[in-house]
C-alpha cells in the first residue's frame, strides 16, 4: 500500500491502519514501546509530536520502514 504523507491526519491514518493490519491493541503497542498507555494515546492522536527517536520505535515495532515512510513511498 503507498502512502502519500502530507499531514498529521495522514501519518495518524497510517499508524492506525498498519497497527490494525499488524493485530495490535492499543495497549501492546504502550508496553513493547515501554511508553504509558496515556502517552502512547497522545502520540497516536497527534503524531507530529513524536521524535525522531519515537517514531523509528514505533516504525519498529510495527514493522514500518522508516525511510520509506519519510520518503512517502509504499510501507
Amino acid at each position: 500500500m503507498k502512502w502519500n504523507i502530507k499531514s498529521e491526519q495522514d501519518l495518524a491514518k497510517c499508524l492506525f491502519i498498519t497497527r490494525l493490519r499488524k493485530k495490535i491493541s492499543k495497549k501492546e503497542l504502550a508496553y513493547a514501546l515501554g511508553w504509558s498507555y496515556p502517552t502512547m494515546l497522545k502520540y497516536l492522536e497527534h503524531p507530529y509530536q513524536l521524535t525522531i527517536t519515537k517514531l523509528k520505535s514505533i516504525c519498529r515495532v510495527l514493522d514500518i520502514d522508516f525511510g520509506k515512510t519519510l520518503n512517502k513511498t509504499e510501507i
